[in-house]
């Protein structure tokens, strides 16, 4: 047993001297190690049991909004996670209030700290042996943006050793906002000027009527005195 304990010893020694004398050996160990630790996996996670508080769609601008989902955790090999990846959990809400919770057969196991717009959650956290059931409790609540037509309201993905979004793993909770209706322009009226009215003018009596009236009065007279003088 000592013997074939002291020859593994020698070659693997061997085979690390070749390796490291060599240059193109060495280079292509380093590639398939850096290879394996970045290669991009399959997403291990399926967000469930959504809901939304208010439930009315679309959302309102402005108004409080919240939303709480179970993403389970679904075993890929021997363990729930690989644990050198982890859980990101962003919202596009305003001012977001998180409670997350790592849960393990139906109970508690962590309490996940976040603040602002992203949650992260350990890969540590998640990777148990697969006999176990392994979830994520997530809630969120705030406040629902304006000028916007629709809102991501919690997305989940999976980030590899490297910090990277492993390919297809992205899973996103949107909703529609409503657009609040314009106000209709009404064109100004231009104002009404009074309008001035000047009253008639009275008749006046004719110059030609008083000429006749004279004429009258003389005739009138002489006629008189000729009377007279006959008489």
């Amino acid at each position: 047993m000592i013997m074939y304990i002291i020859e593994w010893r020698d070659s693997v020694w061997l085979i690390m001297r070749q390796v490291f004398s060599n240059p193109f050996i060495f280079c292509c160990a380093v590639m398939l190690v850096i290879f394996a630790l970045v290669i991009p996996v399959s997403a291990t996670f399926q967000i469930q049991q959504s809901a939304l508080n208010p439930s009315k769609t679309p959302l309102q601008p402005m108004t409080q909004q919240s939303v709480t989902a179970i993403i389970a955790i679904i075993p890929q090999g021997a363990t729930t996670f690989i644990v050198g990846n982890q859980l990101q959990l962003t919202t596009d809400l305003v001012g977001p209030q998180w409670d997350v919770q790592v849960m393990v057969n139906g109970i508690p196991a962590a309490v996940i700290p976040a603040k602002g717009n992203t949650a992260f959650i350990n890969g540590f956290l998640l990777s148990y042996p697969d006999s176990n059931d392994v979830s994520v409790s997530a809630a969120v609540t705030g406040i629902v943006p304006a000028g916007v037509s629709s809102v991501n309201l919690l997305q989940v993905q999976q980030l590899n050793n490297a910090g990277q979004t492993v390919p297809g793993s992205v899973q996103t909770i949107s909703e529609p906002v409503a657009v609040p209706p314009t106000p209709e322009l009404t064109a100004p009226t231009a104002p009404v000027s009074p309008v001035a009215t000047m009253a008639a003018p009275a008749p006046t009596q004719s110059s030609g009527s008083g000429a006749g009236i004279l004429i009258i009065g003389l005739l009138a007279a002489a006629l008189a005195l000729f009377i007279v003088k006959k008489g």
